[in-house]
């Protein structure tokens, strides 16, 4: 288990997004009821590690993931770091919500089933339980399409297959790295 942490400068931002930060007095009394879920897991035979994330990188995972800001959604954004820092992580697919797909046909013509966004779902769903069967840990990271797009023309490379898992790869490396010092 992971339970998930950031650094005081961030304690106050965080307040105004996380539901239930209000209710602690400050940093200190967060952070002591942090430590203390840590022990009382560890009590109860559960191993629990405490693991520092950026509170913006949670942020943009959370919008990324519609996932609603909470202290349950930040120690699974806390695992989902430590799994990416450790190296567990064999492999990043990229997801892309069937809206976005269907806004940009033409520049994806390259992916398996083009503009048929179902028929490029099966086809992803199968590629990735063949690899979860061989053992590895496939990590789906949603990404936009006109950032892919944006990227790709940047680096100069068409859109693909290759290069949507690549960026949402380098995405799920960047939201999950510790910078602070």
């Amino acid at each position: 288990m992971v339970v998930g942490l950031f650094d005081a400068c961030e304690f106050e931002p965080a307040r105004a997004e996380i539901a239930g930060l209000a209710d602690y007095f400050d940093y200190e009394d967060w952070l002591d009821a942090r430590e203390g879920l840590q022990i009382g897991l560890a009590m109860i035979g559960i191993d629990a590690t405490l693991i520092k994330v950026e509170f913006d990188h949670f942020l943009e995972w959370s919008r990324l993931t519609e996932t609603a800001p909470s202290e349950g959604a930040l120690d699974q954004f806390a695992a989902l770091a430590q799994a990416a820092r450790s190296g567990a992580i064999s492999a990043t697919f990229a997801v892309i919500a069937e809206f976005d797909f269907q806004s940009h046909p033409g520049a994806l013509a390259a992916l398996a089933g083009g503009r048929d966004y179902r028929r490029w779902s099966r086809y992803r769903r199968s590629r990735r339980t063949k690899l979860e069967a061989l053992g590895r840990r496939v990590e789906q990271m949603p990404v936009r399409v006109d950032r892919i797009l944006d990227w790709c023309a940047c680096i100069g490379q068409p859109a693909s297959e290759t290069a949507l898992d690549h960026y949402a790869q380098l995405t799920l490396e960047r939201l999950t790295e510790y910078s602070r010092p």
